[in-house]
């Protein structure tokens, strides 16, 4: 019983040592705001050149600043590392984006439908936080959750005139939130953590 304690604890741990810096969110929150970019810039394909860089970038500033004051984070095989969960929810919002771009047709009720397009990713976004929440025990990202489900349901009753223009209002409302929620917590955790002297050298 004991040991299972443990293992748990050790879990528990590992993803909060994993999501303590905000980088996640910061990061989430900049390409939801290039995404909206794209789409408001007619440049919708771009946001797939994104997705394959976003996950790059993130490890490079794993390396450069939250490894070097925590030390790497390595998950056992039954628990692989959140960030392929990420990348994967991403992934997913992506493409679901990509398939209703190319979709597109006109008429009246594709127009309806694309309005409710925001609740494509606020679903992935609420179940993507849920779990994290589940894993990390951070309030932080039941808070999260609900926010990008809120935005989900009310982005859709706002009357815009283009196909993509609500997909782009739910971008623009949640992504200054994500990164400005991130890059507080990131410069909390920089703070907290200070690089040591000796490792410098």
């Amino acid at each position: 019983m004991d040991a299972n304690l443990d293992s748990k604890t050790v879990a528990r741990n590992l993803w909060q040592d994993s999501m303590r810096d905000g980088l996640m969110e910061m990061l989430l929150g900049a390409y939801f705001l290039l995404t909206g970019i794209c789409i408001q810039a007619d440049m919708t394909a771009l946001f797939i050149v994104f997705i394959a860089f976003f996950p790059a970038l993130a490890k490079k500033m794993k390396e450069r600043f939250t490894y070097p004051r925590i030390g790497y984070m390595r998950f056992p095989d039954r628990d692989s590392n959140p960030g392929r969960r990420i990348v994967a929810a991403l992934l997913a919002a992506g493409i679901a984006v990509a398939l209703v771009t190319a979709l597109a047709r006109s008429g009246e009720w594709t127009q309806t439908l694309y309005k409710w397009v925001p609740l494509i990713p606020a679903l992935l976004l609420a179940a993507g936080f849920s779990f994290t929440a589940q894993k990390t025990g951070f309030a932080r990202h039941y808070v999260m959750a609900v926010f990008s489900l809120v935005a989900g349901f009310a982005v859709p009753f706002v009357d815009l005139p283009g196909k993509l223009d609500n997909v782009a209002l739910y971008l623009f409302v949640t992504g200054p939130v994500f990164l400005v929620w991130g890059a507080a917590i990131f410069v909390r955790f920089m703070r907290t953590y200070p690089i040591r002297a000796e490792e410098t050298q």
